[in-house]
């Protein structure tokens, strides 16, 4: 990404993100924070999850939707990996290209 990414990238407060796998909701994310750790060049993402489908968890390619923000579209990442405790979701992220 020219001159850097942003850091972080937190939701809106009550914003819900998606994990989707093809057009299935696996889950929503709530109160999310996607942040980029610059030594080891991984995007994370974490944040609560609001009615997951454990199922549709486990299935790939799953990928991480955020809500359109005003006169904007939404941001779709590659979830790389994931690991749900507690209702509570981290996950590392593949932005694309």
């Amino acid at each position: 990404m020219a001159g850097g990414p942003p850091l972080p990238l937190r939701s809106a407060p009550g914003a819900l993100g998606t994990l989707r796998w093809c057009y299935q909701i696996a889950a929503g994310v709530i109160d999310f924070v996607i942040v980029y750790d610059r030594a080891r060049r991984v995007w994370t993402l974490h944040g609560g999850l609001v009615a997951p489908n454990a199922f549709t968890l486990t299935q790939t390619p799953l990928d991480f939707v955020t809500p359109a923000t005003k006169g904007g579209a939404a941001q779709r990442w590659r979830v790389v990996s994931i690991t749900v405790r507690d209702n509570r979701l981290s996950a590392t992220l593949d932005p694309g290209p």
